[in-house]
């Protein structure tokens, strides 16, 4: 979400509140429904930063990761318990957590975000975000697509 939200123009965001989400944190942190319904995490295997740096993210790490992110769940199940607010609560939980979307674009604005976020150097979740996106953008404006597919999809031209 956050590599989607830094574009603007043409662009429009509507974002789960997180009070409307908490609820599958707190699920969590008492046993009722899996770590991965409220957090995400990547899964294990070789990665590289955006300088090509390369590293491997091992399934001990990731356990170490759902660990953590259990422990935060019962922080703010904790906290919530004591009164707090949750946007206060929220604060102390690991930023990656599930929350639902709906992003709209015009057509420009979507090739402009294509163009940028659907690279090879881009980061995974955004790419296959792109991913899921392009069925759609076949099925809406199929010649564009076409031409965008032969012409411009993955190059990493700046759009029009």
């Amino acid at each position: 979400m956050q590599q989607a939200r830094t574009h603007r123009v043409g662009v429009t965001f509507d974002v789960q509140s997180y009070r409307f989400c908490s609820g599958k944190v707190i699920a969590v942190a008492e046993g009722k429904t899996d770590i991965e319904t409220a957090f995400y995490l990547r899964p294990v295997g070789e990665y590289s930063d955006r300088q090509g740096k390369k590293y491997y993210y091992s399934a001990e790490q990731r356990e170490q990761d759902l660990h953590w992110c259990l422990e935060a769940a019962k922080k703010y199940k904790l906290d919530m318990e004591f009164g707090m607010s949750e946007e206060h609560a929220r604060g102390k939980i690991p930023f990656d957590y599930r929350q639902h979307f709906v992003v709209s674009f015009n057509c420009r604005s979507l090739l402009h975000f294509l163009d940028l976020r659907w690279k090879k150097n881009a980061q995974l979740e955004i790419q296959k975000l792109c991913e899921l996106m392009w069925p759609h953008v076949q099925y809406w404006v199929p010649n564009i697509a076409e031409w965008y597919e032969k012409n411009r999809l993955g190059k990493g031209k700046l759009a029009p």
